[in-house]
């Protein structure tokens, strides 16, 4: 019997391709050499379809003028050294300056011009870098603590390391899609002038305290955020009549100033039905079974 030879590719979890002779993406008869591309997994391979799901949710839709979320100052967004997560999916449908998530003293995620910024209380904020805020898309945004070191993480992957992070030690508010309660700034709250009114939508925002849910490079989900330990905060937005229902267990209270809205636009979806899921870091979902093909020369 002729001895089989093993045809076919090789994806590394470092995101490395390698085949093995021929390689040819044209469907043409090439042969006499192989190829190496690294770095591929700029976006997940995705060969299953995700359809909506009205169990999925939505979000709420901001103006980019007068709307925001507020959550009453609490001792739970008082993180100190200790681990934490704060998440959350934005849609950002303009590139002004815009505050994701907003405390009084630290912890915060901007973005203005297609760049993600983030502010831990210090003189100067810190860059992700260009197009690190792309508009027209949804986008997952982490900031996590963990062994005294933050990372903000964009959809997964780390854009920003912090080795020297805040800590913060009172009791504070925090604003969501704007700037922090007039107030605290000694700004007009009649008025409310201010800026970093976020024109867009959010959904899933979630923040656990005293754990770090990530610690490193991830897939992001596709589908809902659900309450872990420590949870302290979970606006999932489920339908229009949960808008502001933090489902945390904790129950903060959330105020919707300027009549924020119900969007049914959401990244997120209960429901798939394909076959095959490549994740950033190397992993093969399967809904069946999968052959490495062996011929006979």
């Amino acid at each position: 019997m002729v001895a089989p030879t093993t045809i076919g590719a090789r994806l590394t979890s470092t995101g490395d391709l390698y085949t093995v002779g021929t390689f040819d993406d044209t469907g043409r008869d090439v042969s006499g050499h192989s190829i190496t591309k690294t770095g591929i997994f700029a976006e997940e391979l995705d060969e299953l379809t995700l359809t909506s799901n009205p169990n999925s949710g939505g979000s709420v839709q901001l103006n980019g003028t007068s709307q925001r979320l507020d959550v009453t100052g609490s001792g739970d967004f008082m993180f100190g050294t200790n681990d934490f997560t704060i998440e959350a999916w934005f849609f950002l449908t303009s590139s002004a300056y815009a505050r994701l998530w907003c405390f009084p003293d630290g912890d915060n995620i901007e973005a203005h011009n297609g760049i993600l910024y983030y502010w831990n209380g210090g003189g100067s904020i810190t860059s992700g870098g260009a197009g690190t805020a792309p508009q027209g898309r949804w986008n997952h945004v982490v900031l996590e603590k963990f062994n005294n070191v933050v990372n903000v993480y964009l959809n997964g992957i780390s854009i920003i390391t912090d080795n020297s992070p805040f800590n913060s030690t009172t009791s504070r508010p925090l604003s969501i899609g704007g700037e922090i309660a007039a107030s605290v700034f000694g700004e007009d709250p009649a008025t409310g002038t201010r800026d970093g009114w976020l024109q867009g939508y959010i959904t899933n925002i979630r923040i656990v305290k005293g754990f770090a849910v990530y610690r490193h490079n991830f897939s992001t989900a596709y589908n809902p955020l659900t309450v872990l330990p420590n949870t302290v905060l979970l606006l999932s937005v489920a339908d229009s009549g949960n808008l502001v229902t933090d489902s945390s267990g904790t129950n903060k209270s959330v105020t919707n100033i300027g009549t924020a809205t119900f969007s049914a636009s959401t990244p997120l979806t209960t429901y798939f039905n394909g076959a095959m899921k490549q994740l950033k870091n190397g992993a093969l979902l399967l809904a069946g079974e999968v052959v490495e093909t062996t011929i006979l020369s």
